[in-house]
């Protein structure tokens, strides 16, 4: 980490303290991360002369601040009580700025800022929230921030913010920054943690495939089978299992008010969910495949596969009995589901998750105002 250099016997440098406000999970989780490198890059790309501070603090916002405004009137008397020069709020919400995706709103005057993450997309979010952060330094610091890069090339665009006290907005294109928003939202879901969630589920499925794998008409239907209908029979069985878990699992949003507003918060909810459960179920189906491949490679003799299809038999063989296997065992799963807590699926659910955890936090705001829980 680079240091500011300075006379040792003249003043010592400013020091200059950012403090970053985190949603828990992956906003807290990347800001941890970013702090340890944040001082050293600040002073590389901003003023070496200054002693730089990041903080960190894990802070969900109250359920009822679903607007920037909202959001940044909190982070300001989070600075203020704090005290740093500089506080940003990190958030997975996804907010909206004249009907756009929002990825920046911040006041200048006093210092405050606020990123949803979301907007920044679903690939390279750590190198771009880094860079969001550094620039947004910048402009609190008021330091020249160098050419601008256009606005037709450029994947989020500076715009003029409707609320007084916010004079830098930056916010995605309506279709392509919707894209952007729909991949951050899934990332935020973080699909990956699905599958072992649904670790009943796939062992429900795995018990099933074991007893598809030794049947003989099976043997016959799936090396005759075109790849393109085993395309299909895998994308249904996924369908079956995501629209079971949503069911099962009441993870569907509907609209708080006919508003276009809440109509298109819920279609973007309940589309990050249904991307998420499929991510995470065809990576179940992947491993089942694998698994049922191995078996079926191990337990059937090829000349017993040979003799039962009439004719001689190799990899692809193999292959197709393992796929048509997981993805009839796949629809099985849903039944295991049954047996998984809510729980375990409510992160790929992002409008089920975000109200949890906001009401709780606000629950526990005024468990410690009233005296009843210990401030933390």
């Amino acid at each position: 980490m680079s240091q500011p250099t300075h006379d040792p016997g003249g003043e010592p440098p400013p020091q200059v303290t950012v403090g970053l406000v985190a949603d828990p999970d992956a906003p807290a989780e990347l800001a941890e991360e970013l702090a340890e490198d944040m001082p050293g890059l600040l002073a590389e790309q901003i003023d070496p002369n200054v002693r730089w501070s990041v903080q960190v603090v894990r802070d969900p916002m109250p359920a009822a601040l679903l607007d920037s405004a909202s959001i940044l009137d909190v982070t300001r008397d989070r600075k203020i009580r704090a005290p740093w020069d500089i506080a940003i709020c990190l958030t997975d919400l996804p907010l909206f700025g004249d009907g756009r995706p929002l990825a920046v709103d911040a006041d200048t005057a006093d210092r405050v800022a606020l990123v949803s993450m979301p907007a920044l997309g679903g690939i390279f979010l750590r190198r771009r929230l880094r860079r969001s952060i550094v620039r947004l330094v910048r402009d609190l610091m008021r330091v020249d921030t160098g050419p601008v890069v256009p606005e037709r090339t450029a994947p989020l665009k500076r715009a003029v913010a409707d609320e007084d006290l916010i004079d830098l907005r930056i916010v995605g294109s309506a279709a392509r920054g919707r894209l952007r928003l729909l991949l951050g939202m899934v990332r935020a879901n973080t699909p990956w943690r699905l599958i072992p969630a649904l670790a009943k589920a796939l062992a429900a499925a795995l018990a099933t495939s074991a007893v598809v794998l030794v049947n003989g008409t099976l043997w016959n239907v799936s090396t005759a089978i075109a790849a393109e209908r085993l395309a299909v029979v895998s994308v249904f069985s996924t369908a079956i299992m995501v629209a079971w878990l949503i069911v099962h699992r009441h993870l569907w949003e509907r609209p708080d008010s006919p508003s276009r507003q809440d109509r298109e918060k819920a279609a973007l909810y309940n589309a990050s969910t249904v991307v998420t459960l499929s991510l995470g179920v065809l990576g179940g189906l992947l491993g089942l495949f694998v698994v049922d491949f191995a078996v079926a490679s191990f337990l059937i003799e090829s000349g017993v596969l040979a003799n039962q299809v009439k004719r001689p038999v190799g990899f692809s063989d193999y292959a197709r009995l393992a796929w048509l296997a997981s993805s009839a065992a796949i629809v099985g799963g849903a039944l295991g589901s049954e047996f998984e807590s809510d729980e375990a699926v409510r992160r790929a659910a992002y409008g089920k998750r975000e109200r949890l955890r906001r009401e709780q936090a606000e629950r526990r705001r005024k468990e410690a105002e009233s005296g009843t829980a210990p401030h933390s």
